[in-house]
């Protein structure tokens, strides 16, 4: 680390001897815990994603789908998944090695994906993800159903056109999501924490995530992790917000 730390941002003893390993620089501000406000014997783990938890990560990235709340709205046994497929599928199947859960004492609560070079990610799912999502979701599908559902859908088809992130300082792109169930603010920034020293370790220095203009909690979602709006980078309908560690 560049030593520019204030002493006071790691705890003494043991804990502070293992947040310096860390290799996030300037990500002190996720080693602040604020106390839960209600006592819990909950016990979260954060470890590597692996293959057979995609089903389990599908299902929160389906609850929490619609700026941090399930769509309530009932959807062909065929669309069940396609909020998931958009959104999450091809971070856990492009770059699993970037893809961390959380998991209570039964289940898995929550995610954190990224993808080191967004643009390249983009050729990648171009190539290797976008054709099986038309043909898993056919244009006629988009019919009689909700504006969201087919959102989703017209992205597959029309994924060409899209004007997509190129940040220069922030080209790495992710994804987090945690079940409003989990009320411990410092399991989102333990996640985070490992995701961003993993893209660090690798060489890369500087992450954003695109959000929707309408999504007021995941705006604030990330901004306690220490993102912030990057209008340089903006695309339509987006707000694109970013952090370097």
């Amino acid at each position: 680390m560049s030593g520019e730390q204030e002493p006071w941002v790691f705890r003494g003893g043991l804990t502070a001897d293992l947040q310096r390993l860390i290799p996030v620089d300037s990500g002190n501000d996720l080693f602040a815990y604020k106390v839960p406000d209600a006592p819990t014997c909950k016990v979260f783990t954060i470890r590597p994603y692996l293959g057979s938890d995609e089903a389990q990560v599908y299902d929160v990235c389906n609850r929490t789908c619609k700026d941090g709340l399930e769509d309530h709205m009932p959807l062909l046994p065929e669309l069940k998944n396609v909020y998931a497929d958009r959104l999450v599928g091809p971070y856990v199947t492009l770059h699993p090695e970037f893809s961390f859960v959380v998991e209570d004492d039964a289940v898995i609560v929550g995610y954190a994906c990224a993808a080191p070079d967004h643009r390249k990610f983009r050729i990648k799912q171009e190539i290797a993800w976008i054709p099986e999502m038309c043909e898993k979701y056919p244009v006629h599908l988009a019919q009689s159903t909700t504006s969201s559902v087919q959102e989703c859908i017209s992205h597959f088809h029309n994924f060409k056109n899209e004007v997509f992130v190129n940040s220069p300082t922030h080209p790495a792109s992710m994804i987090c999501s945690l079940l409003p169930s989990v009320l411990d603010h410092s399991v989102s920034k333990r996640l985070v924490t490992c995701l961003l020293a993993s893209l660090r370790a690798n060489g890369f220095f500087g992450v954003h995530a695109a959000i929707n203009s309408t999504d007021s909690y995941t705006h604030a979602f990330y901004g306690k992790l220490g993102f912030s709006e990057n209008t340089q980078d903006g695309v339509k309908g987006k707000i694109v917000m970013g952090r370097t560690f």
